[in-house]
């Protein structure tokens, strides 16, 4: 078991929460059969939610030169910026996450969750010296579509890992 702090950074933070094990895809199978396979559901639990409590809005215009400026964030500019280049979002989490020795924060997509017109990074941070605040990103994969992350919805899920172990 491994001890994880958390400390926020600033009054808008990301909010931190037990994933649920439900898919609003899961939900419309017949009779919800999905929620049979003992290794899926058990896998939609898996970390922590990293959620936003406002709407997050944006528009990527499909290039993908380096000079930027191509994802307009329309909602949502407590939480997130798009200076990175490359279809990226980029969240400001405003939570550190401190560690034992040796202990990383694997960030990654919410296990089975789908949201349409994004891809999210997948990142390994040393949270055993790194007390910053989470950085989390995204990549915007379909041109000229608004796309809504809504208030309250996970966009990333955090679970502690150790390389050593």
């Amino acid at each position: 078991m491994y001890n994880v702090n958390i400390f926020s950074f600033s009054e808008n933070v990301a909010n931190i929460e037990e994933l649920s094990i439900k898919r609003d895809w899961m939900d419309e199978t017949f009779d919800k059969h999905a929620y049979n396979c003992f290794p899926l559901t058990l896998t939609n639990g898996l970390g922590w939610g990293l959620s936003f409590p406002g709407d997050i809005v944006f528009k990527w215009d499909g290039i993908n030169e380096s000079n930027g400026g191509h994802v307009k964030l329309i909602e949502g500019h407590d939480f997130a910026y798009t200076e990175r280049e490359n279809a990226s979002i980029s969240f400001r989490t405003g939570l550190a996450f401190v560690t034992d020795k040796n202990v990383s924060m694997l960030t990654m997509p919410i296990p089975n969750q789908f949201i349409d017109g994004i891809s999210m990074f997948t990142t390994l941070i040393s949270t055993s010296f790194y007390h910053e605040s989470m950085p989390i990103a995204i990549r915007a994969i379909k041109p000229n579509v608004e796309v809504t992350i809504k208030a309250g919805e996970p966009v990333a899920a955090i679970i502690p890992f150790s390389i050593s172990s």
